[in-house]
């Protein structure tokens, strides 16, 4: 009723990283998923960068996949 009711972003981001660690036991093997796709593709010579990349947005996907359901 009075002043902002939307979260800020603070309090968005402390909402995100809460249900991750509530969540941390389902979502560990989406994140070993994650390394263990750096190790391989870091061994097949590809650049680190590219690799933090790929990883980072396949894992974000993931994740956003989980939430969704």
């Amino acid at each position: 009723m009075f002043g902002n009711t939307d979260p800020s972003i603070a309090e968005m981001r402390e909402a995100v990283a809460l249900s991750l660690m509530e969540n941390a036991e389902l979502l560990a093997p989406l994140f070993d998923a994650a390394d263990g796709m750096k190790a391989d593709l870091l061994a097949r010579g590809w650049s680190p960068a590219i690799v933090d990349y790929l990883a980072g947005a396949w894992l974000s996907a993931m994740l956003a996949k989980a939430g969704a359901a």
